[in-house]
Order: structure tokens, then sequence, then C-alpha cells
């Protein structure tokens, strides 16, 4: 790809998404836009690149989509999503019984796997789930990945990801070679197709955003406009998941930092009593949260059997 070329569409990538590319990264779109042009039989970039600057937002719409990371598995960085399935969420369930009311937000959901594995945890963690209004949302600027989600049918490698044997029967119904997510789970998310740099539309106050490895893409102005934005539709003191060595500076604008937590924050909403969240102890380390059997995503292999392959000789 031309340097020109490269230039042009590192521009229209933060126009139209807010991510920031340098030369580093060269790589990185390179390889994204090339698998683009061969899906849509393009002779080459620069035919591309002709027909974008001609301005159809169909296409460049497609483009952008093209371009968005979609690295995601279920439970992902197990220890931090066990700290947060066994000690902020029963703090959070606590602190909101008298309503029974309970909101998430997962910006950036990919495939879906996180929003479907907030779900999981709900479905470990609270009694009588039935009676509370749930709702999770899952939101990315892929039209693609929300499909994905929407349809909650999986492979036998993804579910491997970050899930044991045990989850994988609690949650999931075999269909042909694939996983479909329960019915009981699936009603309790929904996915939409949504542009972080978008007005927001919704009228709903999450108690918890999962907003994991995606600000990191963004160049500064847009970090420190997004989280604005989204801590305005947030409860008081609400409580914002980062990556797990993502680092934003206009996040401390908007939240302070849970001590015991890793890129943990409660939004700063002024005049709220805080609920007791600040003197959890520090479980990152602690060998109870450690992945279960069956499966650590750092550690799959070749031999490994499939998960229909492991319930039918019962090695969990």
């Amino acid at each position: 790809m031309k340097r020109q070329d490269f230039e042009f569409l590192v521009d229209l990538l933060r126009r139209n998404a807010g991510w920031e590319f340098d030369e580093q990264q060269y790589f990185i779109l390179d390889k994204k836009i090339s698998n683009f042009i061969r899906e849509k039989a393009y002779p080459s970039v620069e035919d591309l690149v002709a027909e974008l600057k001609v301005g159809s937002r169909a296409l460049i719409a497609q483009v952008v989509e093209s371009m968005a990371f979609s690295d995601t598995s279920f439970c992902r960085d197990y220890e931090i999503f066990e700290q947060f399935q066994e000690v902020l969420l029963p703090r959070i369930i606590d602190n909101n019984r008298s309503g029974k009311r309970l909101r998430f937000w997962s910006l950036g959901c990919s495939t879906g796997q996180e929003a479907y594995s907030i779900a999981f945890a709900l479905k470990r963690k609270l009694i009588g789930l039935e009676n509370w209004d749930i709702h999770i949302l899952g939101t990315d600027i892929s039209s693609l990945s929300i499909a994905k989600a929407q349809k909650g049918l999986y492979n036998n490698f993804e579910v491997q990801m970050g899930l044991n044997a045990r989850s994988i029967l609690d949650f999931f119904t075999p269909e042909d070679d694939q996983w479909r997510i329960n019915p009981d789970v699936a009603k309790m998310v929904e996915f939409r197709r949504y542009n972080l740099l978008d007005r927001l539309t919704t009228t709903s106050r999450y108690e918890i955003l999962f907003c994991r490895n995606v600000l990191r893409y963004f160049a500064p102005e847009y970090q420190e406009q997004i989280l604005n934005r989204v801590s305005q539709v947030q409860t008081p003191n609400g409580i914002l998941y980062l990556g797990k060595n993502e680092h934003v500076p206009a996040v401390e604008k908007f939240y302070e930092k849970i001590s015991g937590f890793s890129n943990v924050y409660m939004c700063k909403n002024a005049g709220m009593e805080r609920p007791r969240l600040q003197n959890i102890v520090d479980f990152a380390d602690s060998e109870s949260l450690a992945m279960p059997s069956f499966v650590r995503p750092n550690i799959l292999s070749e031999k490994r059997p499939f998960a229909s392959e492991a319930f039918k000789k019962k090695v969990f």
C-alpha cells in the first residue's frame, strides 16, 4: 500500500470511527484492507481509495466495519472476570435489592461473548433471578459481529475459549457441530449496532459498563468525548471496566479508580453516597480465582479435544 493511500485511510478511519493508527500499525491496516479488497473484488487498494474519495457513505461504512477489531472470548482475562463475579457483582446485587433492577452495557461487544459472560455470572450469583428486571446491552460498530452475537451460535473452539465443560453444558445446547446459547440466557441480552462517536439515544442508566480494550484504539480527544458521554448514562457511582493493561488518561476526569481491582473505576457522581466498594481486598492473585479445569485460553493446544468429544468421553 502506498504511503498516500495509507494516510488517506488513516484519516478516514479517524473521522468516521475515531480510531488512531500510526506508522507502526501499518501492517495491521494493510492486512485488513487487503482482505477487504479481496472479498469485494477490487483490483487494487488504489481503486478502492479512488471510490472512497467520491464519498459514498455506504462504502465508507463497509470499510470502517471491516477494520473493526474483533478479538474476544468468553470470560476474557479470566481472573478479572472471576473477580467481577465473586467480589463486585454480589455487592452490586445487594445495593439494588430494593428495586430488583440491573443494567449492564458491553461497549465494543464484538461477537457477543462478553455480554453473554455477564449473563452467565448473573445466573450463577443471583438467587431469584426471574424476579429481577435484568437487561444486558451489547453494542459494536460491526454489523457482522452483531449479527453473530444475535444468533448466539458458537463453534467448539469458541466455547472452549474461556469456559469449562460444566459451563458449556449449563448455558448452551448442542446444535449440529456447534453450541447455541440457551433461551433463558439469550432473553437477558440485547445487541445493537452502535458507533461510539454517535450521539447516545438511550434513556437507561447502567450500573456497570464494560469498555475493555476498546478505547485504546481511539485518538485521545475521542477517548475523552466517549467517557464524558457514557458517564452520563451511569447510575450514581456506577462502575466502569477498562482493559487489563489499558491506559486511558482521560478516565480520571470522570471516574476514580477502585482500590483492589485492575482497571475498575467508579463514576464521579457528585452529591451521592458511595456504596462500600473502596475497601475490597485485592483478589487478583488468589489461587481461588484460578481458571477451572478443562481449558485455559493461554494453553490451548491441538491435542486438546473439542468440547463435543470431551462430553462423550466424560473428561470433566
